[in-house]
């Protein structure tokens, strides 16, 4: 009994009990929770100002300060609150607009951003990857704006390589490219969501792209399609030629883009070669196809411009003396050979160009 009541004397003293917790613990808790509120408060508190302060902005300088101002904030807080507190305010569905275009700059980034919702998005990449490739979901199942899901894909692609992943990439980029409602005064972001099928490689948007850069009345879409295309060819040509050559009537009226593609091909590849042959042999090939052929090949134009997920390509000046040389060599064999009797004067001429090009080179 008195060793009971001894300890329990001791236990007291002590501040706490055989039986319960530290004196103070609920009370730590319930602050600790008081303190997430109010940061949460606070964040929320500071993004709606963010966007107020957008929407009163007079003109596109005051509307650029606001920016500076938001990003200034967001930078003094803690990666997790602040990717915590933006995922937040796109679930408010608030926005701005900020006066700027969608414009990608440089590392995948935008340099301009349209509404304050695909600033946020932006900005969300930039610090948690992970994050912003799982919030991509939540925009691909509940957003309308073609612009948020430009992000959205460029997100994901870039913050979850899985296989899940992936799918879900290629169904919304099918589901992109076949949204008639985005395609008919398609926005900037829109056309830069392209990129995404260049990403994913492969032929499954073949016909879909195809389809799309026959479009006589869209300049803008049609063009976009068509550099999705080229840059597939240019980074898979034996697969893309293949395809291009089983399906000759994938694009009606555009006989000419059709010849840029196969101006492509590396005869030095023996696949390609002999593509490049059948594409030549073939009586479906107009042409007017073969002109633009003759003009072209081998092709070594490259568009390059910042994307919202893969690298422009380009070659080497030496690679393209090297394919000069080479093509000449396969032109002069070709002219020498029967088979190729009704291109002759294509041929030719593209044979007169390839002298030129090579003697030019040898001189440098």
């Amino acid at each position: 009994m008195l060793t009971a009541a001894l300890l329990a004397v001791w236990l007291c003293l002590r501040g706490t009990s055989p039986a319960g917790p530290p004196i103070g613990s609920t009370i730590s808790q319930s602050g600790n929770t008081n303190t997430m509120a109010d940061t949460r408060r606070n964040w929320e508190e500071k993004l709606r100002g963010a966007a107020a302060n957008l929407a009163g902005a007079p003109d596109a300088a005051g509307k650029s300060e606001a920016l500076a101002r938001l990003r200034k904030t967001l930078a003094a807080g803690s990666t997790n609150e602040v990717s915590a507190a933006i995922r937040a305010f796109l679930n408010s569905k608030i926005d701005a607009p900020t006066g700027q275009g969608f414009k990608v700059g440089q590392h995948r980034l935008l340099a301009e951003a349209p509404t304050l919702r695909t600033w946020l998005l932006d900005y969300l990449a930039q610090i948690d990857p992970a994050a912003a490739a799982e919030y991509a979901r939540v925009i691909l199942n509940t957003s309308d704006s073609p612009d948020e899901w430009a992000l959205a894909l460029r997100n994901l692609a870039l913050g979850d390589t899985s296989a899940d992943a992936r799918a879900l990439l290629e169904e919304k980029t099918g589901e992109l490219l076949n949204n008639q409602n985005w395609q008919h005064n398609p926005s900037a972001g829109y056309l830069e969501a392209f990129d995404t099928t260049v990403y994913l490689g492969g032929t499954n948007f073949v016909p879909t792209l195809a389809g799309l850069v026959s479009l006589q009345n869209n300049p803008a879409l049609a063009h976009a399609a068509f550099l999705a295309l080229d840059r597939l060819v240019i980074n898979d040509p034996t697969a893309m030629l293949s395809a291009l050559l089983a399906q000759p009537d994938l694009m009606p009226g555009r006989d000419q883009a059709r010849a840029d593609y196969f101006a492509r091909a590396d005869v030095g590849n023996p696949q390609q070669l002999d593509l490049l042959q059948n594409y030549l042999l073939n009586p479906q090939t107009s042409a007017a196809e073969l002109q633009q052929f003759a003009g072209i090949f081998p092709n070594a134009n490259f568009m390059v411009s910042p994307n919202l997920i893969t690298q422009s390509p380009a070659l080497d000046q030496g690679e393209i003396k090297h394919r000069d040389v080479e093509s000449l060599k396969v032109v002069q064999q070709w002219l020498a050979d029967p088979r190729f009797a009704n291109v002759q004067p294509e041929l030719a001429k593209i044979q007169v160009r390839l002298q030129d090009f090579v003697r030019q080179a040898s001189q440098q």
